[in-house]
């Protein structure tokens, strides 16, 4: 992580239907409730399928939301793979990386491989190229709710505000769950719940 940066850049990676945008803009209306300026992109890809979704944000800055891969600060991954394959592409300034402990086999022509890695390899290899690796316990959090809905993207964001660059309270983070996901009333104590326990999953390594 670059020292005395005022511009934190962040990467949010995962796949289609994990709630990549929604992560992003949560984080993106704390930091607006803070009084900083904000910058945000986001690209889907084949995300009815599962396909790659990645979400771009910039905090103190208001003239681009895009940044050269060697200039982002946290990379926040949904999924292993996906989140290796960004990392690979940053040669010189390491990055924080919060992960959650997810990993989906697909298929090796979607990434021109030959045969699929080893979850144990692609561990290895995002420790490697991580300042600081955080990672969200998946099935620990997944115990913590009876049905079939756990919203890892708020488990994420409840964790994320642990991170002092962003400046986001516990009391900010419960007013931005309320106002982007209290409309559902079924689903509004769910991601009410989840904000309280994701900070509990999260683990340096």
């Amino acid at each position: 992580m670059k020292e005395n940066k005022e511009t934190v850049n962040i990467a949010f990676l995962g796949l289609g239907g994990q709630g990549i945008i929604t992560l992003a803009k949560m984080i993106a209306t704390s930091a607006l409730d803070t009084g900083k300026k904000v910058c945000y992109n986001e690209i889907h890809g084949l995300s009815q399928r599962g396909g790659s979704v990645q979400s771009f944000l910039r905090l103190n800055e208001e003239s681009s939301p895009l940044f050269a891969s060697s200039d982002v600060d946290i990379v926040v991954g949904l999924e292993k793979m996906e989140t290796l394959r960004y990392l690979y592409g940053i040669k010189e300034q390491k990055p924080k990386v919060i992960l959650l402990d997810y990993f989906e086999i697909r298929n090796t022509n979607y990434f021109g491989l030959e045969v699929f890695p080893e979850e144990e390899e692609i561990d290895k290899e995002i420790k490697e190229r991580a300042e600081e690796l955080y990672i969200f316990d998946r099935e620990n959090f997944k115990k913590q709710f009876k049905g079939n809905f756990i919203p890892y993207n708020v488990g994420i964001f409840s964790a994320l505000t642990t991170f002092e660059e962003l400046g986001i309270t516990e009391e900010i983070g419960e007013k931005i769950v309320k106002k982007l996901l209290g409309k559902n009333i079924l689903l509004s104590q769910v991601n009410k719940k989840a904000f309280k326990e994701g900070k509990k999953w999260i683990k340096k390594i």
